[in-house]
């Protein structure tokens, strides 16, 4: 049974572009920003503010009920019932520790007749305790050494898979360049 490894935020859910339409924008009646601008990740650039007001503002999105509330992509939702089963599934998310329960609970709640494997790798924040042994993505899958298939949005995290041999399939962003659609990159792994 080939395994697949998932991101969560921006790939199973759209947390970028509701986190800009319901925890940035009506913060911010200035902000003309729309989601197909964010050609950046992180886009504090071209928010114009410091990264650590835009980090701290999508922690605290992270933790909010319109973030709870998310719902999946109803092509995601089919393809899991039509194929989940032929495959072994892994979350795997880059978000710091206090917001990890959101995010396993959002994931077993919408996938968990799916999923029963649930990692992240801590990100940076001021105040978190080092000591991870994972410091990118990329050191998750090389302890793993079972995956097939891994799906992210981070172009830098598709090219640390490819180096390690995995198939990687980048889910196209405003962020990122030569990405697939979620739905044609379910189509090819339907068996």
């Amino acid at each position: 049974m080939k395994t697949i490894v998932w991101d969560i935020d921006d790939v199973l859910n759209d947390l970028t572009r509701i986190w800009l339409e319901k925890g940035w924008r009506p913060g911010q009646p200035g902000c003309l920003l729309h989601y197909d601008n964010l050609t950046e990740n992180p886009p504090h650039r071209l928010l114009g503010v410091e990264k650590a007001e835009y980090l701290r503002s999508l922690d605290r999105f992270r933790l909010s009920a319109d973030a709870d509330g998310m719902t999946p992509d109803a092509d995601v939702i089919n393809w899991f019932q039509s194929y989940g089963v032929r495959f072994r599934h892994v979350a795997l998310t880059a978000r710091p520790r206090q917001t990890v329960s959101p995010a396993i609970a959002w994931v077993l709640r919408h996938f968990g007749e799916w999923f029963q494997t649930f990692s992240f790798v801590p990100a940076e924040r001021p105040g978190e305790p080092p000591g991870h042994p994972d410091v990118r993505k990329a050191d998750f899958l090389s302890w793993l050494g079972k995956t097939d298939y891994f799906i992210d949005d981070s172009a830098a995290n598709i090219d640390d898979a490819k180096k390690l041999g995995i198939q990687t399939f980048m889910v196209a962003q405003p962020w990122n360049a030569g990405g697939m659609t979620l739905p044609d990159i379910l189509k090819l792994l339907a068996p």
